[in-house]
């Protein structure tokens, strides 16, 4: 019981800690899909009254967004010392392209960037998974965080 109190702990002082940010973050996510007339202005022209929303923002997230998928970063590993091999850097590399294609990896790193470019932060998740029951052997997979506002970073982290 104490592990869950602990976690209740963690999950407010964590809450506390961002609820700035997010609240900011909330705040662009609305502003790009057309929430952008402010409350008191709604009120003092009445709702009988149209409140004409020209979005061009979305139109800018998007071509920022899509400029990011005609280029996508990929990662490469890199032989950086004496005891380095090439060769092993070739198969890390290759490694983890295998892990991208078989989780379908452009859709986490383009959700994830779509939400960064929007709000300041997006997230993917790794992951392992059993390749069957009756076996220890695991893949790694890559999946897509769609909701970026259940994520909490650790408060006592340092960068």
């Amino acid at each position: 019981m104490a592990d869950v109190q602990d976690a209740i702990e963690f999950l407010r002082q964590a809450n506390d800690a961002e609820s700035e940010n997010r609240q900011l973050g909330l705040q662009a996510l609305q502003f790009r899909y057309g929430d952008q007339w402010p409350q008191y202005a709604i009120a003092s022209r009445g709702l009988d009254r149209p409140q004409l929303t020209i979005n061009e923002t979305n139109t800018a997230i998007k071509r920022i967004c899509n400029m990011q998928r005609a280029q996508r970063p990929r990662g490469k590993a890199s032989p950086v010392d004496d005891y380095a091999d090439k060769k092993i850097a070739k198969v890390i590399t290759g490694l983890g392209r295998h892990i991208e294609v078989n989780s379908a990896a452009d859709n986490a790193y383009d959700t994830a960037f779509d939400f960064a470019a929007t709000i300041g932060w997006g997230y993917w998740r790794l992951r392992t998974d059993y390749i069957s029951e009756d076996s220890f052997n695991q893949d790694i997979f890559i999946d897509p965080v769609p909701n970026p506002f259940s994520v909490y970073f650790d408060y006592n982290s340092r960068l």
